[in-house]
């Protein structure tokens, strides 16, 4: 391979302009294409012997792979190649931001993390583009940070294809023998045929990366070896990364490929709804409070100024809370639904951007046994034992972590039947809850149910109550 200096013409349209990687198998220039008057990426091949299928050289099975797969957007674009008595080139497009090594690398050196919804993009596009290599057959195998480009629109293309081989193939080249295997999958370590699972496997890495800073096992060959048979990995402690998604990490790192999930479209189809979950609840977070929203900062525990002062013990400013909470759900049920987001203050911090603030229902832990499971547990027997068990069919409890918090959000679908908390009645007009008199309740119930038995009942078991 010989050494290009800026100036340096290619084929009479390529100008070297300067090395941009002096990788250890090939070195990458940035190029101007004269021709059509933009930059390019020129990968010059040091080693370029005959593979297999075909006897075809290494460049021009990266290039013929490329050619395969350049109509997807996540995908680099291959624009030209070409071999000589002492060279191999391929000319691609220039992906001008940099890889996702430099962004992990970055974010580190900044003491920043990256953003949960920008992982969650870069995952998600990653996984879309391993989604496309294997519908063409083709298994990646080199899924790493530094093979994740980003171009000026800060989209993901996957680059380097040199050791990719068809998904009918996998034995075509082995792996096994390299000193580096931080992304790799263990069969692929051990020799092993691997099949799409393989790529998933490294995407787990990745995202896991992405997260902490650091590969899941790091170091070399003998480093890793050790703690991955062994089955232990680090959690990801940052407390903003949804549980949803670091089980998928962790289900993608697994030992054992059945272990794994069984696509690459399974992924993206998790990856989505995880993404779209977050970016619903930024949206109901920057919105108002409506007839079908509604903000509760605690559900047993005061916070906040307004009841700093109050003497009440606190169980009964417990039961104050709750029965708030209660009063909200049994509008929406009795309305048209809503949804209830409990550990969010309900009027906006006077900050520049207006984010609300976002307490969590941690504040609860201490009186709902220590923890988000005993918390749910709390709120479920709350609600079935106030407002009745066939409730629950019509209301879903989600956590999720937001700025470092858990919160939770309640939906709620229009119930069948009245809901009544004491024999009363509530029901949700524009932003606020509101009790019905005797007569509204019964005019209510006529039109939104279409009788007035339920409400009959009910005043003739407090009537006999009463005598």
């Amino acid at each position: 391979m010989r050494d290009l200096q800026a100036g340096d013409v290619l084929r009479g349209r390529y100008e070297i302009q300067r090395l941009l990687s002096p990788a250890r198998d090939k070195r990458v220039y940035l190029a101007h294409d004269r021709t059509f008057d933009r930059l390019v990426a020129v990968d010059v091949f040091s080693n370029n012997d005959p593979i297999v299928p075909g006897g075809l050289t290494v460049s021009a099975w990266e290039a013929r792979v490329l050619g395969q797969l350049d109509d997807h957007q996540n995908i680099a674009t291959v624009l030209d190649h070409w071999e000589d008595s002492d060279s191999a080139v391929m000319v691609s497009r220039y992906l001008s931001r940099g890889s996702l090594r430099d962004v992990i690398l970055d974010s580190h050196a900044a003491g920043h993390e990256i953003p949960t919804e920008r992982i969650l993009e870069i995952a998600l596009q990653i996984a879309r583009g391993l989604e496309h290599i294997h519908s063409r057959g083709i298994l990646y195998r080199d899924l790493q940070p530094r093979n994740v480009l980003f171009d000026e629109w800060e989209n993901v293309h996957l680059v380097d294809f040199d050791t990719a081989v068809p998904l009918d193939e996998p034995e075509m080249s082995d792996l096994s023998g390299r000193l580096i295997i931080e992304y790799m999958a263990p069969e692929l370590t051990r020799g092993e045929n691997a099949d799409e699972r393989a790529d998933l496997y490294s995407l787990g890495a990745t995202i896991y990366e992405m997260c902490t800073g650091n590969p899941p096992y790091g170091g070399i060959r003998e480093e890793i070896l050790a703690p991955r048979s062994s089955g232990h990995l680090e959690d990801i402690a940052r407390t903003d990364i949804p549980p949803a998604l670091a089980g998928l990490v962790s289900s993608m790192l697994a030992s054992a490929r059945e272990h794994r999930p069984t696509s690459a479209s399974e992924v993206v189809e998790r990856l989505e709804v995880l993404r779209s979950a977050r970016a619903d609840i930024e949206r109901l977070l920057s919105g108002d409070e409506t007839a079908t929203l509604e903000f509760k900062s605690s559900l047993r525990t005061p916070v906040g100024a307004p009841l700093q002062g109050d003497r009440r013990p606190p169980g009964e400013i417990s039961k104050a809370l709750e029965l708030e909470v209660l009063k909200t759900l049994a509008a929406f049920l009795n309305t048209d639904g809503g949804t209830l987001i409990i550990g969010v203050t309900d009027s906006r911090k006077s900050t520049e951007n207006g984010e609300r603030t976002v307490i969590g229902i941690e504040v609860d832990y201490p009186r709902t046994k220590g923890s988000s499971d005993g918390w749910c547990l709390t709120f479920d027997d709350l609600v079935s034992k106030q407002l009745g068990a066939e409730v629950m069919n019509y209301v879903d409890l989600g956590l999720e972590t937001l700025r470092g918090r858990t919160v939770a959000i309640v939906q709620c679908r229009p119930c069948d039947e009245p809901v009544w908390i004491d024999d009363e009645l509530f029901v949700r007009r524009t932003a606020s809850t509101e009790k019905l008199t005797t007569r509204h309740a019964l005019a209510w119930c006529r039109r939104r149910w279409g009788s007035v038995g339920a409400l009959a009942s009910t005043l003739t078991d407090s009537a006999e109550a009463i005598m």
